[in-house]
C-alpha cells in the first residue's frame, strides 16, 4: 500500500517538470540565473536530469521525513501542495529556491501567492473576518517558508545534470503536499 501511494505521487513528478520546462522554453532555451555573485548559465533541456542517491523513492522519503507541519497552518487546518522551482547546479547543489504555487493559485507582479488563495477561498466561503483572512494568508506563508526549509536542506544530488557529457546547472521543480492527518 505504501508503494502504491509513492507511485501516485511520484507519476505527477514529471508532469510538473514538463510543465515548468515548457513555460521556460516559452521565456527562452536557456536561461541565466544569479547564483551568489556569479551569473550561471540554466540548461533547460539537459542530456541527463540529476540523479539523486536512493533515486526518486529516497528523494520522496526525505521530503515526507523531514516536513515539519507549520503550527498556524495546522490550527487552521490549511491544506494543499506548495509548488517549488530550484536549481540544481553543476555541483549537486540545490540554489535559487522559489515556490511559484499554492494548489491552483500561482503569483504575479499584482498579488502574491496568499492574497490569491485567499481571494479563492473567499470565493467559496462568502465571510471571513479580517483577522481571519490575515491568519489564512500567513498560513500560506508558513507553508511556503516550510517548503523552501526542506527543498534548501535536501541532499545534494548525487550526479547533476548533463548536456553534451559535461554537467550543467537545470532547474527542478517539486510539488509539497501538506495534508493533516
Amino acid at each position: 500500500m505504501k508503494n502504491l501511494n509513492l507511485l501516485r505521487k511520484l507519476w505527477m513528478l514529471p508532469l510538473f517538470c514538463l510543465a515548468l520546462n515548457a513555460h521556460a522554453q516559452s521565456v527562452g532555451k536557456d536561461t541565466k540565473v544569479t547564483i551568489g555573485n556569479t551569473a550561471t548559465e540554466i540548461c533547460e533541456e539537459p542530456d541527463e536530469w540529476p540523479v539523486y542517491k536512493g533515486g526518486p523513492a529516497a528523494l520522496m522519503s526525505y521530503l515526507k521525513n523531514a516536513l515539519k507541519y507549520p503550527k498556524t497552518a495546522q490550527e487552521m487546518h490549511v491544506e494543499g501542495r506548495v509548488f517549488v522551482s530550484y536549481v540544481v547546479d553543476e555541483e549537486g547543489k540545490t540554489t535559487n529556491i522559489n515556490p511559484v504555487a499554492f494548489d491552483d493559485c500561482i503569483g504575479n507582479d499584482e498579488k502574491s501567492i496568499p492574497q490569491l488563495a485567499l481571494e479563492k477561498r473567499m470565493a467559496k466561503k462568502k465571510k471571513m473576518n479580517p483577522a481571519a483572512q490575515e491568519a489564512y494568508m500567513e498560513a500560506i506563508r508558513e507553508l511556503m517558508i516550510e517548503s523552501i526549509r526542506i527543498i534548501s536542506q535536501m541532499p545534494k544530488a548525487e550526479t547533476p545534470a548533463m548536456k553534451d557529457g559535461k554537467p550543467v546547472s537545470c532547474r527542478m521543480a517539486l510539488p509539497i503536499n501538506f495534508h493533516i492527518r
